[in-house]
């Protein structure tokens, strides 16, 4: 706080003292105190009342500057009220009260907040583990009836445990650091193991897919690694456009780490556009044509790759191509 920060807001008493002096001085004066006295009674009023102010503003200010500094120390700023030492005078003992019940009320208010949040979670995940079994059972049954309309009924159960997957992954994505295993990946097994998952989606989309070039492994978790990896495969076949799809899917090693790369023909992403397709619920202009995005695929795509310690970036033309590219360290070192 600034001194003439201050003196504002103590404009009113400033205005009193001057008045009251101004009064007292004038009845002097008619009351035949000689001139110079009143002066000297003025000059010894003004100091008075100046030094006053002074140490006032001092107090204040080095009151102020003490609990700026205890909350710049806290982690938990809304503990001040607590740590901070006992209120002064009886306007601080107000204002530390009223602080106090509007924290705890805050504070209760989140714990309510976070409690929900954990039993609607667990409640998706259980949700999620339960509509697993009716999915599988219809895949099972089609599987030992395999005709042309079973086999659409098995890519539209592909397509329903995709999403299933997609929302379960989305639930978890605040703990990812405790659902890991970090350990040497083949690029090509896991490429395979979600091609195989998906194949008769694959199928009934025509979608060519070409892994030949595959050949590196990297440290990550194999889980986590597929669904990302998925999630890439069905935009690209989402945003094929008229062609028929072709996913080419290879890995280089770069020096310093590996890169997977993963480019498809499809109708490509316009330049303005390339740099916010990792955004949450960001669909755009292709989104919006009749693709029912969401924007959450991708979204959960950067966001995993930054938890597992992945680089994630993407090319693109528009009406040719689009390469979605994962860049792994060498190493099996986390920053989580």
């Amino acid at each position: 706080m600034k001194f003439s920060d201050y003196m504002k807001d103590n404009q009113i008493t400033l205005i009193i003292c001057f008045a009251g002096s101004l009064f007292f001085a004038i009845l002097l004066f008619f009351w035949d105190i000689s001139l110079s006295e009143i002066i000297l009674l003025w000059v010894c009023f003004a100091i008075i009342v100046s030094f006053t102010w002074l140490g006032c503003f001092w107090k204040q200010q080095k009151r102020i500057q003490y609990l700026l500094e205890t909350l710049d120390s806290l982690d938990q700023k809304y503990l001040i009220a607590e740590i901070a030492e006992q209120p002064e005078t009886e306007i601080e003992k107000i204002y530390f009260c009223l602080m106090k019940t509007a924290l705890k009320s805050m504070t209760d208010e989140v714990a309510e907040v976070r409690r929900l949040n954990v039993e609607y979670k667990d409640f998706i995940e259980q949700w999620i583990h339960e509509i697993k079994v009716p999915v599988t059972g219809i895949q099972l049954l089609c599987e030992n009836n395999k005709t042309e309309i079973m086999r659409k009924i098995i890519a539209q159960t592909e397509l329903i445990e995709q999403n299933v997957e997609r929302v379960l992954f989305y639930a978890r994505l605040g703990s990812v650091e405790k659902d890991y295993l970090i350990k040497e990946v083949s690029l090509k097994q896991c490429v395979l193991e979600v091609l195989s998952q998906n194949k008769q989606f694959l199928i009934q989309n025509k979608v060519c897919v070409h892994t030949d070039s595959i050949s590196d492994s990297v440290f990550s978790d194999s889980k986590w690694l597929c669904f990302i990896v998925k999630q890439i495969i069905l935009n690209s076949i989402k945003y094929c456009g008229d062609k028929l799809p072709v996913i080419e899917i290879k890995s280089q090693d770069m020096g310093d780490y590996v890169t997977l790369f993963i480019k498809d023909n499809g109708i490509g992403i316009k330049p303005s556009e390339v740099n916010r397709i990792f955004d949450k619920g960001f669909v755009g202009s292709n989104g919006r044509m009749g693709k029912k995005s969401t924007g959450i695929g991708l979204y959960l795509c950067d966001q995993l790759c930054l938890k597992l310690g992945i680089g994630i970036s993407v090319e693109s033309e528009l009406g040719c191509y689009t390469t979605i590219l994962l860049h792994f360290p060498k190493s099996n070192h986390l920053n989580i």
